[in-house]
């Protein structure tokens, strides 16, 4: 099992105040708490749907170890090309990745030490970003049974707010603007306009999964 916790959180959102103000047509000081507050909801809904973190934060992934997979059960025909998929990459549980900072991992009697990173690659260009075993490279051994790894990664676009794709910025300009034109209606689905999620759908990670708690990107190991 893997799990996810924010070290440090963004000190921004990708849509300031007064770009919300303007993009409302308000006056400053008009109804400013109602603003922030939907530009925060507008934010999460957005990087809750996309499965991203848009302004850069730091970030802390548990896993309870690491394996590899030399090669991958077959059930059933080869009707196409022969494959050997490898199995030796961890799959960070937030995207995108800026960069990983250190490995550490953990014995059973709660020592800590640090992977060498003369053991893996860090391939933040793929999506979700991978920790793959370098050749030669070895995983750590005889970890405690649960959070044996610990993966210290920043995540997100930037600590700027244009670092973040202009359709998503967008995305949470009109999902705020929905939230304020109908508050207070209880009748208004609770569904964002279709206009929001189109925008969101080209950056949005996905999987296939029985789970209803794995649905999203993968991650740990694979």
């Amino acid at each position: 099992m893997s799990g996810l916790k924010i070290i440090t959180g963004p000190a921004i959102t990708p849509v300031s105040k007064i770009e919300a103000l303007e993009y409302l047509r308000l006056d400053e000081g008009i109804d400013d708490m109602q603003v922030r507050s939907y530009i925060q909801a507008s934010t999460t809904w957005a990087e809750n749907y996309t499965n991203r973190f848009f302004i850069s934060r730091t970030c802390q992934m548990m896993l309870d170890g690491a394996r590899e997979v030399d090669s991958p059960l077959w059930e059933g025909m080869r009707t196409g090309p022969y494959r050997v998929d490898v199995s030796d990459h961890i799959e960070l549980a937030a995207a995108p990745v800026l960069s990983v900072e250190s490995v550490k991992y953990y014995s059973d009697n709660d020592t800590q030490s640090t992977w060498d990173a003369s053991n893996y690659y860090v391939d933040t260009f793929s999506e979700p970003a991978k920790i793959s075993l370098r050749s030669g490279g070895s995983y750590p051994t005889d970890l405690r049974n649960l959070n044996g790894l610990e993966i210290n990664f920043t995540a997100g676009y930037g600590t700027n707010p244009f670092t973040v794709p202009e359709p998503i910025r967008v995305a949470i300009l009109q999902y705020l603007t929905f939230l304020y034109e109908n508050r207070g209606d209880d009748e208004v689905k609770a569904n964002p306009p279709q206009i929001v999620k189109s925008l969101l759908d080209p950056y949005r990670l996905l999987r296939f999964s029985t789970s209803v708690y794995d649905k999203n990107i993968r991650s740990g190991v694979i």
